[in-house]
């Protein structure tokens, strides 16, 4: 395992899944926020709520989603949303906070 796979695993496993859409040079951390914070933010930054960006993320995948966290990605405030799609695999998609836009599909880490 290389030094640059060891810090994505480690990053992995202190705050969820860590990567990001990308080519593979193009990978960037995503730092996700605990639930509280989370709340603050919402406020503060007028976000989207998380059920209006669970529902675009489900829509857009056809698949159900089953979780969400705000993170913050390349400067941004990002819902990772985790959906369980209808033949079975688990996948995440990346939806802005600010506007509601989803992002793209995060790859398999």
């Amino acid at each position: 395992m290389t030094r640059a796979a060891l810090i994505l695993a480690v990053l992995a496993l202190e705050c969820g899944p860590a990567l990001a859409q990308g080519p593979p040079d193009d990978v960037a951390p995503l730092a996700c926020v605990r639930p509280a914070r989370a709340r603050e933010l919402f406020f503060e930054k007028g976000l989207v709520p998380p059920i209006r960006a669970m529902r675009q993320a489900s829509d857009l995948s056809n698949a159900e989603a089953i979780d969400i966290q705000l993170c913050w990605f390349r400067g941004e405030l990002v819902y990772d949303v985790t959906l369980l799609g209808r033949d079975g695999p688990v996948t995440h998609r990346l939806v802005s906070a600010a506007t509601g836009t989803p992002l793209g599909q995060r790859p398999k880490p």
